[in-house]
């Protein structure tokens, strides 16, 4: 059900169901329409905790002296579920900006990425020398990382790695000890942090013990942005159920935003079609054997810059899955 009762009371602001934190701040409706306002809060927050199809947004927060409107994180739309700040090492003012997103129910997280770890690792060997071993240099910055805790929500835990299919024995029991230096990390903040949630982002048949995490996970995040077509989402679906123990009522298809590069037509698109919009209404389909559970957006900031409307798309595909009843 989407929020669109929530957008009565402040129908002067904006002919979308989303206003935009921009125009609240800026312009002060809080204060002006104080008890409109305050309604409009709570009706967004109920929403958020009512069973509808979550939207996740990945976040490039990494500019912070931003420029634009587009690299504000309290700029995002109202209702988002949840954004993934990209470098968890917050200024002062994103923290303010954090704590607006806290107002509308909107939850943070950050993340915590092997892939990133390793592809970093593998550039300071090769480029500065770096003589420590992997194992080493992934306990350091995966520690490091999950420090950086307030004030964020929950942790998506990120895990592409690589197929065990076709792996030797000794490359198995190198990938098992190098999963198990991440995912004990995680289990210890997870058990340390009962009140925040968790989220996996990759390929589940790529762990090797799914024992300490996904279970505990509030919804799995495909690996999906790269696909050809949406018919790809539910193969990869099905391809992470062939791992044992993994939960088939949590997952979350990926997809990515289009590029500010004009000259890339490849990212965020599904043939001819933007991929957000093609996902949101592949989630809203019927389907067996799992349940499709939302959408997850890559570089959602890119979205911002619609000559229509901010995050025009992001919108969209909100409103796709989680339609405005009929008045």
């Amino acid at each position: 059900m989407w929020a669109a009762c929530a957008v009565a009371a402040l129908s002067a602001c904006s002919d979308w169901t989303d206003t935009e934190s921009i125009k609240l701040v800026e312009n002060g409706i809080d204060k002006q329409q104080g008890e409109a306002y305050a309604k409009y809060l709570a009706n967004l927050k109920d929403y958020k905790a009512s069973d509808h199809k979550v939207v996740y947004g990945w976040f490039d927060n990494s500019e912070k002296t931003p420029f634009t409107r587009g690299q504000h994180l309290s700029d995002v739309p109202d209702s988002l579920d949840v954004v993934i700040a990209k470098t968890p090492e917050l200024t002062d003012a994103e923290i303010a900006e954090v704590n607006q997103l806290h107002n509308k129910g909107t939850k943070v997280y950050f993340s915590v990425s092997y892939d990133r770890i390793k592809k970093a690792y593998e550039e300071a060997v090769k480029e500065e020398g770096e003589t420590r071993d992997f194992a080493t240099v992934l306990t350091e910055e995966v520690n490091k990382v999950i420090a950086q805790q307030a004030p964020f929500d929950g942790m998506l835990v990120e895990y592409k790695g690589s197929s065990p299919i076709y792996m030797t024995a000794a490359e198995k029991a190198e990938a098992a000890s190098l999963q198990k230096i991440l995912l004990n990390a995680v289990e210890a903040w997870k058990n340390a942090n009962q009140g925040k949630e968790l989220t996996f982002y990759g390929y589940p048949a790529h762990l090797l013990d799914l024992a300490p995490i996904l279970p505990s996970c509030k919804h799995i995040i495909l690996v999906t942005d790269k696909v050809g077509d949406k018919h790809q989402f539910g193969i990869e679906a099905m391809q992470a159920l062939i791992a044992s123990n993994v939960p088939a009522d949590r997952f979350v298809v990926s997809v990515s935003t289009i590029s500010l590069d004009t000259t890339d037509k490849n990212t965020g698109y599904l043939g001819d079609a933007r991929a957000t919009t093609e996902a949101a209404y592949w989630v809203t389909e019927p389907t067996e054997g799992f349940t499709k559970a939302g959408l997850a957006i890559l570089d959602i900031q890119n979205d911002y810059y619609n000559a229509t409307n901010t995050y025009h798309y992001v919108r969209e595909a909100i409103q796709i899955m989680n339609p405005a009843p009929a008045k």
